[in-house]
């Protein structure tokens, strides 16, 4: 039989490398990196979610928190997705595979929760507000990309931080902005929003919670718009872009920003906000798979191949005894760019 060699020593080398690892996970933890400027430093800010939220309610119980595949280099911009889902979809495959194969792509991190905290007491999407705090006081991350999970990537090529910097370019104080939105038929839709990870961004979550506390339970689609109105120092921190930027909608959801313009092949994002009240017929019994069985297959083509695809929307078969329940698209060319599908 063959015995290790210094036998005696292994043992007290493992307890030694152990003990080192265990105590640079307490470090990354428990520190944060602060600022000399009040505005910008965790310190200088009390807790933000008085009677809601993480600090009170603790985190959610079932979650997937994936950092950077590869070490992010200095003077590159760290980026998280974040998205959520507490309930199970016939589309949750199409969703999940298209977001992080997205993150993977371009080496972003990804958070998605699919619990609420115990004893969470608003409605589920105030969630959003916990991850946003979250992943701020987690001091690793620049900016975050909050995507609603009715939504499918279709041009993964597209990075967040060239949205961001084309967003910024021509701003005079580009570092003074903490929101990138966009609206739609309405001045805001907070399906798909950029937030700076920024210190300076809790105080305006903690209003944003106190008013969802008014008697009429607004939204925080409403509450955000409601509190960047409040003020020109709050307006001063956000910025509208344009809707097909990072929200574009279908022609079934003919919903769309002043440009009045919908989803197109080759645009960054599709999103399927009310696709309940758009669709009809047999597509109402699950309007949201519908749409994302449809878009998935166009993420990064502009356009499909083979001669018919079908979809089903429609309310039945027409007088000439067609079954209207299926719509052909016929389609002639195809032309796909070289980059990766995710999802599909």
């Amino acid at each position: 039989m063959v015995r290790p060699r210094t036998r005696g020593r292994t043992p007290i080398a493992i307890i030694l490398v152990l003990l080192g690892y265990i105590c640079y996970l307490h470090w990354t933890e428990s520190s944060i990196t602060t600022s000399s400027s009040p505005v910008n430093s965790l310190a200088d800010i009390q807790i933000t979610t008085e009677t809601k939220g993480w600090a009170k309610a603790g985190l959610p119980e079932i979650s997937i928190y994936q950092r950077p595949l590869l070490p992010v280099p200095k003077e590159k911009m760290r980026v998280v997705v974040a998205t959520m889902t507490t309930g199970q979809t016939t589309y949750d495959y199409i969703s999940l595979s298209n977001k992080i194969g997205y993150v993977n792509k371009h080496n972003y991190a990804i958070k998605v929760d699919f619990a609420l905290p115990k004893d969470f007491v608003p409605l589920p999407f105030w969630h959003k507000l916990d991850m946003f705090e979250y992943l701020v006081r987690t001091g690793d991350y620049d900016w975050i990309w909050w995507v609603d999970f009715d939504t499918v990537i279709t041009n993964t090529t597209i990075k967040i931080e060239d949205i961001i910097a084309d967003a910024l370019r021509d701003e005079k104080n580009p570092d003074n902005i903490d929101l990138l939105l966009t609206s739609d038929c309405w001045p805001l839709n907070a399906g798909s929003m950029l937030l700076r990870a920024t210190p300076r961004l809790l105080p305006f979550l903690s209003s944003v919670w106190k008013c969802g506390d008014a008697p009429k339970e607004p939204s925080e689609q409403d509450c955000i718009r409601d509190i960047l109105n409040s003020s020109p120092q709050e307006r001063s921190r956000a910025k509208w872009i344009a809707q097909k930027k990072m929200n574009s909608f279908p022609e079934e959801i003919g919903c769309y920003d002043s440009n009045n313009l919908p989803w197109s092949p080759g645009d960054f994002v599709i999103h399927f906000a009310g696709a309940w009240a758009h669709l009809k017929g047999k597509a109402k019994r699950d309007p949201y798979g519908v749409m994302m069985r449809k878009f998935h297959e166009w993420v990064d083509k502009t356009e499909l191949s083979g001669t018919e695809r079908y979809q089903v929307l429609g309310e039945g078969p027409d007088d000439k005894g067609r079954d209207e329940n299926v719509v052909t698209v016929t389609v002639t060319e195809t032309v796909s760019n070289s980059a990766p599908t995710a999802g599909a």
